[in-house]
């Protein structure tokens, strides 16, 4: 087997992971699978919800082209490296700013 087929099989499982985590949080409102929100203090649950289930969704899809496109040798690996870990990590960042953007203490005009 070939280097771009390991990594296509990699980037393929985590990218199913990260959809499916994404679809149960924005279409099933699995609020359980988030930890470390207090939600009593969140305005819209619902929505954070969405918001976080969003971003992942689109992070396990951006994971599985880009595994593709390794295995289909269209990209070089240091550039699938720096891509695959940006968007490994962009839900921590959406998660900070969903809990920000659906806090109960954003005043009413927008600012924190």
């Amino acid at each position: 087997m070939s280097t771009g087929l390991y990594i296509f099989i990699i980037s393929a499982i985590s990218g199913v992971i990260y959809l499916l985590l994404g679809f149960l949080l924005s279409y099933r409102q699995k609020i359980e699978l988030i930890n470390g929100v207090d939600f009593s203090k969140l305005t819209d649950v619902e929505g954070f919800c969405k918001y976080m289930g969003n971003s992942l969704f689109a992070s396990g899809f951006v994971q599985v082209v880009l595994g593709f496109m390794v295995y289909t040798e269209n990209m070089n690996l240091y550039l699938y490296l720096f891509l695959f870990i940006a968007f490994c990590s962009l839900p921590i960042f959406h998660f900070i700013q969903g809990k920000r953007k659906f806090s109960a203490s954003v005043l009413s005009d927008g600012r924190n």
